[in-house]
């Protein structure tokens, strides 16, 4: 968990609550839900309690990014909304996500997403000004 602090503390995460996938293994979804409303990191979790989180994150309305590598992530990268490995990954993550990231750099991801609303705000403006741009 330093690591986690650590790290949080060089890219200005808040750190102050970090719950261990031990501390809601016996949690109710309920109160698993409660956790997810003031607690931004999670550490040491299980394949299942990853997956748990991101279906209560996706039951209680958010759109759920997940990011992932590994066997063991594959769960959570079908079930979140938009699935993020990486092309070094094992075979069965890179099928399950929906973008794979050829560059170990997120702001791959930023470019990308700023790329999709500028193309979309173009598209609007021609469908709304029928072709005359």
């Amino acid at each position: 968990m330093e690591v986690t602090k650590c790290i949080c503390k060089k890219v200005g995460i808040n750190s102050k609550n970090i719950v261990q996938g031990s501390d809601i293994e016996k949690l109710s979804d309920a109160g698993v839900f409660r956790l997810l409303k003031k607690t931004n990191i999670f550490v040491k979790l299980s394949p299942i309690q990853k997956a748990r989180i991101v279906r209560l994150l996706k039951e209680s309305g958010n759109v759920v990014g997940y990011m992932g590598d590994g066997i063991n992530d594959s769960p959570s990268l079908t079930n979140s909304d938009v699935g993020i490995s990486v092309d070094t990954a094992v075979d069965i993550a890179k099928e399950s996500a929906d973008i794979i990231l050829l560059e170990k750099d997120l702001h791959v991801l930023l470019d990308g997403v700023t790329e999709r609303k500028k193309n979309f705000w173009e598209f609007n403006e021609i469908y709304k000004n029928g072709n005359k741009l």
